[in-house]
């Protein structure tokens, strides 16, 4: 899970608001005034976080949180927090037990904050429009097999991809938010069509065509359906830059390192940022051979990216300079600052399969910043 926010892979206002809200949907409205270990039991269900994100303003970090200790069915919830990771709450209609309403927060997978009180969720192969203050719904009636979605810059748009995996063959669906409204289907069903990528305005759509594990390259295509055309005979992982005026992808084969290149969406050469190499030697790379973007910074000048010793790294999109962060961690999730000067990094769990850390780093270097362990 990158105007010019996110392409993506994103407020409330003042924290006093939120949580304002929260205490009014909490305790008013005639409902009697919930107990101290009521409180506590909500609050528990914001003890890990997974998938952080910062709201549109930067003032504020929306996460799905879980209960420690209970597992994998314990209390959860989307929960946001002060920009220091602290005073976390649940958002209203979000906290659940067991089995979930709509099957919220049973798997998830990705999380945007699109605009000051609208949150995006998928989960499992769901996407939900989360308003805060307000109850979590279904985003449209689709039946589900969303594998990856992305958004927009003005957050009025997504476009999800088919499940990614041998035949599992579909079009990408461009929906509209909130209403859920199908803007278009885009690729067919005759082949996989898989992690999209929607341009900043909404209107085309650059994703990955395959048929079972046999590429067909990267593709674009009005968000409509019409206008599809071949932009590059081989590649993978395509990301629109902030301002629409380029696509970030990897080419390459496992074992060896892929290469990360720019093209137009225009079509014509691609520019290497980085190029392949093989991999040193076994366990130096990872073991498939794959690098992970975690999306452009919001001024369209470096993208995020997890490195062949599995180490989050930015690279320069203008002269190719590579520069490496958080070099002792293994990054699970990423999320740029509204003003690219800071990432929000989740670590895998370094101790018991638990949580991992969450972390602000700044982008130019310097002492990362622990915001919530476990």
């Amino acid at each position: 899970m990158i105007g010019q926010r996110r392409s993506r892979f994103l407020a409330v206002g003042a924290t006093g608001m939120l949580l304002a809200a929260l205490v009014v949907e909490c305790g008013s409205a005639g409902a009697a005034p919930l107990a101290a270990s009521a409180v506590r039991q909500a609050a528990a269900a914001c003890d890990s976080t997974n998938l952080p994100v910062w709201s549109p303003d930067g003032k504020q970090l929306a996460f799905v949180g879980r209960r420690l200790g209970h597992g994998p069915l314990a209390a959860r919830a989307i929960c946001v927090a002060n920009a220091d990771g602290k005073n976390a709450a649940p958002l209203p209609h979000t906290t659940c037990t067991k089995s979930c309403r709509l099957d919220l927060i049973d798997s998830p997978t990705q999380l945007f904050w699109v605009s000051p009180n609208l949150l995006l969720y998928g989960d499992d192969f769901r996407i939900f429009t989360i308003p805060v203050g307000g109850t979590p719904e279904p985003l449209g009636n689709q039946p589900g097999s969303f594998e990856q979605f992305s958004v927009d810059s003005a957050g009025d748009r997504v476009a999800a991809g088919s499940a990614d995996c041998p035949d599992c063959a579909g079009p990408v669906t461009v929906l509209g938010v909130p209403p859920g409204s199908v803007v278009g289907r885009v690729g067919g069903d005759k082949l996989d069509n898989v992690t999209p990528s929607i341009s900043p305005d909404g209107k085309q759509v650059v994703f990955v065509r395959q048929l079972g594990l046999d590429p067909k390259g990267i593709w674009t295509a009005s968000a409509d359906g019409s206008r599809l055309r071949l932009l590059e005979h081989a590649g993978g992982s395509p990301l629109w830059s902030p301002d629409g005026e380029k696509i970030a992808y990897l080419r390459g084969r496992a074992p060896n390192w892929p290469a990360l290149l720019l093209v137009s969406p225009r079509g014509g050469k691609s520019i290497t940022l980085i190029p392949g190499v093989p991999c040193p030697s076994v366990g130096r790379c990872r073991s498939n051979g794959v690098m992970r973007l975690f999306g452009w910074s919001p001024d369209g000048t470096q993208i995020a990216f997890e490195n062949g010793q599995r180490r989050l790294a930015v690279v320069d999109a203008t002269n190719g300079k590579v520069r490496a962060l958080l070099g002792h961690f293994e990054p699970a999730s990423v999320a740029w600052a509204p003003d690219s000067q800071e990432l929000l990094v989740k670590t895998w769990p370094k101790r018991d399969n638990r949580c991992g850390d969450l972390w602000r780093v700044p982008a130019g270097g310097g002492r990362p910043q622990l915001l919530r362990n476990c």
